[in-house]
This record gives structure tokens, C-alpha cells and sequence, in this order.
């Protein structure tokens, strides 16, 4: 799904890791089709659960669930991609990895609260999700700061390397600027300068520049035939039922 931000991870680490795949089907994940059904049905620990995106077929094996996937892709296309300068996705130090990951995880804590936000029936749910939302936000700068002597400088969370501790978060950020704003007259860049966020911002900055993220956001929209705007907001729109 080009709108999936679960989906994104691995598309992100295709892009970073100079890899084509042989086959990529988008599927609708409103009207999936039956051999998406039985795909994922092969791969997932809960056959009759709700298929999801990505699914990835490799080397015979048949694999679900993002975080695992963008792992693996990153452990098996090391440094492999078509051209010379392919990129690695792995943190090439421990330190710096055990921050990275802290924060990503940290940061992760935020899309069920995110949900929440849109799910919300009434002002006052929203008002105490939102609450919740800007200290799990505050709660992954936090983890950046942490960090920040082993990153010496880098505005990535494991530094100066981008790594899958950069892609498991930041596909979540344009979302929540886009569909936050729309739906719940939330603005994230206002709210992380209110509550001196500045670690995260650098690293929001940071990311949001990558060329893998810029490409695949352009193509989002050349997929759907609209805005990467409008393809956000239509993706959430099941999860909203009331607005202010």
C-alpha cells in the first residue's frame, strides 16, 4: 500500500539500500484481494488475523510484520545494492546503536496515541490524548538528548549514519503533521518549539530532507492520482467518526 506507513519502512529501505525487488504489488487494503488474503495467511503466526502490509516473499520464505522486515533487509542487502556507494542501514556502532534504538522504540510509544487522537468521540478525549501524545513526543527528544555525546553532533539518532532506527520513526512524522492538522487542528512543528523539542526538530529536519523520503512521497501521489496530502487524510479517514 503506497499510503501504509507500515509498508513505508520497507519501501524507505529499498530506496536507501539501491535494491529493485524482481515484482511489487500495491494492494488495496480496502477491498484486498484474495491472493493477498492467502499470501499473508502463509506468513503470519495468526492465519485468520487481518492481512497487512508489507508482505515480502525472498530466498523461498514468505515474511510479515515491518519491523522484521526492514531488519531483514537491511542484514541481507548490507552494503549489496546495484550501485557502488550502496548504503548500510545497520549502525556501525554499538553505542550509537543502543541510543538509536531507544529512541526509535521511545518514538514508537506515539502511534497508538496517535490513533487515539483520531478515534477520539468528544473534546475531552481528545484533550487528554493529545496531552498524552506531546509527552510521548517529549518523552523521544528526551532519548535524542540522551544520546546526544555518543551521536557527537549527528542530527540522526545514531548520529551521522542513517539507519533503520531513522526509517522505523519517520515515516510516521509526515503523517502526523498532515493528518493531525487536518482532522484535529493539531500542528506538530508549533508544538514541539512550545515544549522545546529541539533535538527532535533536528531530527525531523534531518530526515524529512532524505532523498528516499522526498522520492517516494512524489511517487505516493503519482500512484494515487492526488496529493501526498489528500492520500494521508484519505488513508486515515476510517479511523475519525467525530470531529469538533
Amino acid at each position: 500500500s503506497a499510503t501504509c506507513p507500515f509498508a513505508h519502512r520497507c519501501w524507505l529501505a529499498l530506496e536507501e539500500l539501491d535494491v529493485r525487488p524482481r515484482e511489487v504489488i500495491m494492494e488495496n487494503l480496502e477491498d484486498k484481494s484474495e491472493a493477498f488474503k492467502a499470501e499473508y495467511a502463509r506468513a503470519a503466526v495468526d492465519a485468520e488475523g487481518n492481512p497487512s502490509v508489507p508482505v515480502l516473499t525472498h530466498r523461498g520464505a514468505t515474511m510479515v510484520e515491518s519491523a522484521l522486515v526492514l531488519r531483514y533487509l537491511a542484514e541481507t542487502f548490507d552494503g549489496a545494492g546495484a550501485s557502488a556507494a550502496s548504503a548500510s542501514l545497520l549502525p556501525k556502532d554499538t553505542v550509537k546503536g543502543y541510543y538509536g534504538q531507544l529512541f526509535a522504540d521511545t518514538f514508537q510509544t506515539c502511534v497508538p496515541l496517535y490513533f487515539k487522537m483520531l478515534r477520539a468521540t468528544n473534546q475531552d478525549e481528545l484533550d487528554a490524548a493529545t496531552k498524552e501524545f506531546i509527552g510521548g513526543l517529549q518523552k523521544a527528544n528526551r532519548c535524542l538528548e540522551l544520546g546526544a555525546t555518543a551521536r557527537a553532533g549527528g542530527a540522526y539518532a545514531c548520529g551521522e549514519q542513517f539507519t533503520i532506527w531513522d526509517i522505523m520513526p519517520m515515516t510516521f512524522v509526515p503523517r502526523f503533521e498532515i493528518v493531525l492538522a487536518h482532522y484535529r487542528g493539531f500542528n506538530l512543528r508549533v508544538a514541539l518549539k512550545e515544549n522545546r523539542c529541539d533535538a527532535l526538530e533536528a531530527w525531523i529536519a534531518a530526515v524529512g530532507s532524505r532523498p528516499s523520503l522526498v522520492s517516494t512521497l512524489k511517487q505516493i501521489e503519482e500512484i494515487r492520482g492526488i496529493t501526498v496530502q489528500q492520500a494521508f487524510i484519505d488513508h486515515f479517514a476510517k479511523f475519525v467518526s467525530w470531529r469538533a
